[in-house]
């Protein structure tokens, strides 16, 4: 996988995923705004990357042509299956934003992806729909063997709450990972999209910390990918 030279360009595992998805069966997870983040990562370590946008309501393809980088948009399962791998083959990396239910969409994206990141907001109620995608990677681990290497990740939490602990005590024996990186509450997040931004983009210290905290959270799923496939 050629990259090419970039000041940003940031020390990654030499083993890194053709194709990446952001899946979680209830919306307002956090997906797209994952996934664009990732695509704008990506793209400024040097590697070619494209977007994937497979949610109906299409938020990350319109955040991404407001970026000017690539996307496609495919929201149908056979397509995805047949799209997917033809993409890796044209590009370094390949960035899924999958749909916010769990579908044939979202089964075609998971049999697809090399490495899948499920965003999760740290209350009761979407700690507990996470069974569901969970159970869908779990399905695919046993036909694909072993493939994709997963993971959860605590989205938009508020440090050092009593909630944010119970979280990371609920998902810390389940069946997939969570990452130690937790992605914060913050506004510039929010405001992203509105200014036709991400945060490796906004001026600002808490932008800053937040681009920070987005590549370590980036790179420990990296490093993931690699130590399990």
């Amino acid at each position: 996988m050629p990259r090419l030279k970039t000041k940003k360009a940031v020390a990654l595992p030499t083993k890194l995923p053709k194709i990446v998805a952001f899946a979680n069966q209830k919306g307002g997870a956090g997906k797209s705004t994952g996934a664009v983040h990732a695509a704008d990562w990506f793209a400024k370590q040097g590697y070619s990357t494209v977007l994937v946008d497979a949610d109906g309501q299409q938020s990350s393809s319109e955040w991404m042509n407001e970026l000017k980088l690539n996307y496609e948009v495919i929201s149908n399962p056979e397509a995805l299956f047949d799209e997917l791998p033809k993409l890796a083959k044209s590009h370094d990396v390949v960035i899924v934003d999958g749909p916010g239910n769990a579908s044939e969409v979202t089964k075609a994206v998971l049999i697809r992806s090399d490495l899948v990141l499920i965003p999760c907001r740290d209350s009761m109620i979407d700690l507990a729909s996470t069974g569901k995608i969970v159970q869908f990677v779990r399905q695919a681990k046993e036909i694909r063997g072993g493939l994709p290497v997963a993971a959860i990740y605590l989205n938009a939490v508020k440090d050092n709450t009593i909630l944010l602990r119970e979280a990371r005590e609920a998902l810390q024996d389940g069946l997939l990972p969570l990452l130690s990186t937790s992605l914060p509450d913050r506004q510039c997040i929010k405001d992203a999209p509105g200014q036709a931004s991400t945060v490796f983009r906004m001026k600002g210290e808490s932008p800053r910390i937040v681009s920070d905290v987005y590549s370590q959270l980036l790179i420990e799923a990296l490093k993931l990918f690699e130590a399990e496939s």
